[in-house]
């Protein structure tokens, strides 16, 4: 008879219950990079401006589910870019066929912004869909206009992602402060809670923020090499740069992640973080933040595995999507449930292990409790009750088995089935 402690079943929660602990201490290293106190939020108090151009690039669907919320962002950019910005410009990049003709005419109205619809025609020379072939076809204009240049910026944001003025006084800043060491940076994801209607979408998404103050501030920040991916906003890069990478990347949904790995591999050293906060919007509900994150899961298995990326540059994302993948066959109280049918309970199979297990457990509770305080100090209402953090420590199983059951959609589709075959909108109407 094997004893409980050292059942296979131990050895299975063993390794797999410790895989966050190195994501955790990662974590931990790339906040103290930041050297930013808990519940504090960055934002660039710079008063100088730049006279190198950017550009706003603002892919979107242009459909009537982001409407108000693309409106939003534009009146967001127009009030705020001239307080640091000498000269800019905003790109909304349009699918034609797929836009709304009447609010493409209506906003091509508008003061310094560019409406550009790509063709249906349109290819590039990989076969770049979705939003990878809307950036691509987006550069390719710039290029034609001669704007790849050192002297010119491109800000990219999502069409429900406002900024404010915190954001243009970092772009100035980086723009301005870096002299040309920096050719990327990216700052940090925030959701105020009036622009998400599901209260439980807004608390899965708190892990977002700490997430870009922690792991992404040590790879992006610390390194200077953003291995563990980027996101597709509040992301500026020199346009000389962007043009040489370009966005023409065959076959995937997270052409953001795939430009930060040849990013990371071409320019070692040249990446670093935003002084800022943009305003985002959660998902509309949790049927569409589990689509969003079953995008994700597939789009990242498949970069990982592509074999035209080096191990060299892809291996820390490997790990952490890895972890993310086996999710679902680690979620406590699932393994919980299956100790009890085993007869054996889900005990360490040596002390020692319980210190990686306990500083995964911890880690992730942490990141979703700093994730509320920072949300509710860029919301309307400010007032972070005691409650609020407290909801996340028995919340985070649900908010893992959200995630779970996202995960394993998204393992449906890598292996083929139901596949996405076109663009898909995450609604986010506010």
């Amino acid at each position: 008879m094997v004893e409980p402690s050292h059942h296979w079943f131990n050895w299975y929660l063993a390794a797999l219950w410790s895989m966050n602990a190195p994501i955790a201490c990662i974590g931990v290293l790339g906040a103290h990079h930041l050297q930013r106190g808990a519940g504090r939020i960055p934002s660039s108090r710079y008063t100088g401006t730049t006279d190198r151009k950017v550009v706003f690039t603002i892919p979107s669907l242009c459909t009537a589910g982001n409407t108000n919320a693309l409106r939003r962002v534009l009146n967001s950019i127009i009030e705020h870019a001239p307080r640091n910005l000498d000269t800019w410009r905003i790109d909304v990049v349009a699918e034609e066929g797929a836009a709304d003709k009447d609010l493409v005419a209506e906003l091509g109205r508008r003061p310094h912004v560019r409406m550009l619809v790509v063709p249906s025609a349109y290819e590039t020379p990989n076969g770049a869909k979705f939003k990878s072939r809307a950036n691509h076809f987006a550069m390719e204009e710039r290029r034609r206009h001669g704007e790849n240049n050192a002297e010119t910026y491109v800000y990219h944001l999502d069409d429900d992602t406002h900024i404010g003025p915190d954001t243009v006084a970092s772009l100035a800043e980086f723009i301005e402060t870096n002299v040309d060491r920096y050719y990327l940076a990216q700052g940090t994801l925030s959701f105020p809670r009036e622009l998400t209607r599901s209260r439980l979408a807004w608390y899965c998404d708190a892990v977002r923020p700490t997430d870009d103050l922690t792991r992404f501030a040590f790879f992006t920040g610390r390194l200077g090499r953003p291995l563990g991916g980027l996101h597709g906003e509040h992301v500026i890069i020199r346009s000389d740069v962007e043009d040489e990478i370009g966005w023409d990347f065959a076959d995937t949904v997270i052409e953001d992640a795939y430009f930060a790995l040849e990013f990371a591999q071409r320019y070692p050293g040249r990446s670093t973080t935003l002084n800022s906060c943009v305003y985002g919007a959660s998902p509309s509900s949790v049927i569409e933040l589990i689509r969003q994150r079953r995008r994700w899961s597939e789009g990242l298995l498949r970069l990982v595995l592509k074999r035209s990326l080096p191990w060299r540059i892809k291996l820390p994302l490997f790990y952490m999507v890895l972890s993310w993948s086996v999710a679902p066959w680690q979620f406590m109280p699932l393994m919980v449930c299956v100790g009890v049918l085993l007869g054996v309970p889900p005990l360490p199979p040596a002390l020692p292990i319980v210190v990686p297990w306990a500083m995964g457990l911890a880690g992730t509770m942490w990141l979703y409790i700093e994730g509320v305080k920072v949300n509710v100090a860029v919301s309307s209402d400010r007032r972070c009750t005691w409650w609020r953090s407290a909801l996340c420590i028995p919340g985070v199983f649900l908010f893992a088995a959200i995630e779970c059951y996202a995960v394993v959609l998204g393992l449906i589709r890598f292996v083929g089935i139901g596949r996405q075959r076109h663009a898909e909108a995450i609604a986010k109407p506010l």
